[in-house]
């Protein structure tokens, strides 16, 4: 069987099992399309497209990467030089160390942050769904979720351990975001317009819904099977979310990765030296491994390699060793919050995308059904 045929009877299986509502897959090699095709439906009615478009949620941090390290390129800010100057409020969080009975136990930020923590998840930003602390000391201080795109969001909530000291997944893409706005003194939406969405073509991708004629239904996962949910992000946010707040399409995101995986250029198009690029991918962080999830109803306990070590690169995540799937080592990496994943060989040999609409993230059957594609392409 090709592998072709073979995504085509793992994308109609999945659907077939209750899996989810409809998926679509699109995989590159060596730059050139390989593969693209669906199953299911993205609302209900209509079939799932490469033009199909999507909530991306933390995909949106691998873009915003790619903007944040031209900045380097062109001498605006530096990677490892305290980035206390952009973005001052960094200075005046507190290190949340635990409660005391109902006491939460805070102290000063001992270590000041850098560009190269908050891009590998070594700056003490987390999120609430992985910390049980975190979501307590926001719901008894009224903090807004990370999902309400209000600042108290951020300025508001304590780092979870001091920079530089361990790694974990968390909301320093909002804050990188946030720096891209200050420092080229123009929203982010503009700015990734300009940098990456214009000369890649990539048409689709906005922080908004370009065409809502094509936009994919979000489902929940529930013990009665597969609900809709009319899920959309604030139309009026306070600030644009650098940490998922883009939707986009396959095609695009394919797109995306294809310059990646070509060393940073693509159509005569050049977005990142290839230098900057290949020090880019490299472990900036320590090596972890599962993600246990205090909200269920958002994520499943993190663990998209099982059995293999990864760590982060500043453009997503990155595996240490060879993965059962023949990924080669360092390999980059990510998912979305809505059930989305890609893959992109550093060398550019593969990429690939997985998207569907569904939560909660990291569904065990979704991770199994995208590590069958890769292993069909790499096989």
């Amino acid at each position: 069987m090709t592998s072709a045929k073979t995504i085509d009877r793992l994308l109609a299986k999945a659907v077939d099992d209750g899996v989810g509502a409809g998926f679509y897959t699109m995989v590159a090699r060596r730059g050139s399309l390989v593969y693209s095709g669906g199953a299911g439906t993205r609302d209900g009615t209509s079939p799932w497209r490469e033009d199909t478009i999507a909530w991306l949620a933390s995909m949106t941090k691998s873009i915003v990467a790619v903007a944040a390290l031209q900045l380097v390129e062109h001498g605006a800010v530096e990677l490892d030089a305290p980035i206390v100057d952009v973005l001052p409020e960094l200075a005046t969080l507190q290190v949340l160390e635990g409660y005391d009975g109902e006491v939460p136990r805070l102290r000063p930020v001992r270590t000041q942050v850098t560009l190269r923590m908050l891009l590998s998840h070594t700056s003490g930003a987390g999120y609430s769904f992985l910390s049980a602390d975190l979501a307590r000391y926001q719901q008894k201080n009224r903090i807004p979720t990370n999902l309400e795109l209000k600042l108290a969001s951020l300025v508001d909530t304590p780092l979870v351990y001091e920079p530089g000291t361990t790694t974990m997944y968390g909301n320093g893409l909002e804050w990188v975001g946030l720096a891209i706005t200050r420092i080229t003194g123009r929203d982010l939406a503009t700015h990734l317009q300009e940098a990456v969405f214009d000369p890649l073509r990539m048409t689709d991708t906005a922080f908004g819904i370009v065409d809502r004629s094509r936009m994919a239904t979000v489902h929940a996962k529930t013990p009665n099977g597969l609900t809709a949910l009319p899920f959309e992000l604030p139309s009026a946010p306070e600030f644009l979310s650098g940490g998922g707040g883009l939707y986009g399409t396959p095609r695009d995101y394919l797109t995306f990765l294809r310059m990646l995986g070509a060393g940073g250029i693509l159509n005569g198009v050049r977005l990142l030296d290839s230098e900057m690029l290949t020090a880019a991918q490299q472990s900036h962080s320590m090596v972890f491994g599962r993600a246990a999830s205090v909200n269920p109803t958002t994520s499943h306990d993190i663990d998209l390699l099982p059995g293999t070590s990864v760590s982060w690169s500043l453009l997503g995540m990155r595996n240490e060793e060879r993965t059962p799937q023949d990924r080669p080592v360092g390999t980059v990496a990510w998912a979305g919050g809505a059930n989305c994943y890609y893959w992109v060989d550093t060398d550019g040999a593969t990429a690939g995308v997985l998207f569907t609409q569904l939560v909660p993230f990291a569904d065990p059957d979704v991770v199994r059904l995208f590590a069958d594609i890769e292993q069909a392409i790499r096989t």
